[in-house]
């Protein structure tokens, strides 16, 4: 413990000072809230395609049922920080249990989604000659 004073590090090497561990969690949310945009675009319309009940896993819709709510209350928000009426501190507040929700439950809606997609990529067979992916490759010259 003395020694961890003495550094003004935690173990995990995050900092003890107050001020920068607030700075580090600003940083951590403004990265959160900014990954979580995409999520915002395209839930919607694949939480409307999920079907847990017909799924493997049923009890997912609870889960489903927390995002779309998070999902739904972010954006109001959304709104005030496209019309920036919105301070930084109070998206940071108002946006985290979105985020929080899809940090925890994000792994569920996407293989709920995965499985509710309607085009799902074609799968090439086992026998499928190996292409090389190295840089600068180039075919063997044909013999004439």
């Amino acid at each position: 413990m003395q020694a961890m004073v003495a550094s003004g590090r935690y173990s995990d090497a995050t900092p003890l000072d107050a001020a920068t561990l607030g700075t580090a969690v600003e940083e951590f949310l403004d990265q959160s809230w900014h990954r979580f945009l995409p999520v915002l675009d395209h839930a919607p319309t694949l939480l409307n395609e999920c079907r847990p009940a017909l799924s493997p896993w049923p009890k997912d819709a609870a889960t489903l049922s927390r995002l779309t709510d998070a999902v739904l209350q972010t954006g109001a928000v959304l709104e005030g920080v496209f019309q920036n009426s919105v301070a930084p501190q109070e998206r940071r507040g108002q946006v985290w249990p979105a985020v929080q929700t899809w940090l925890t439950d994000g792994g569920r809606f996407l293989r709920q989604a995965r499985l509710s997609a309607p085009h799902r990529r074609p799968v090439l067979p086992a026998t499928a000659p190996a292409r090389s992916l190295t840089a600068g490759a180039r075919p063997a010259p044909h013999a004439h």
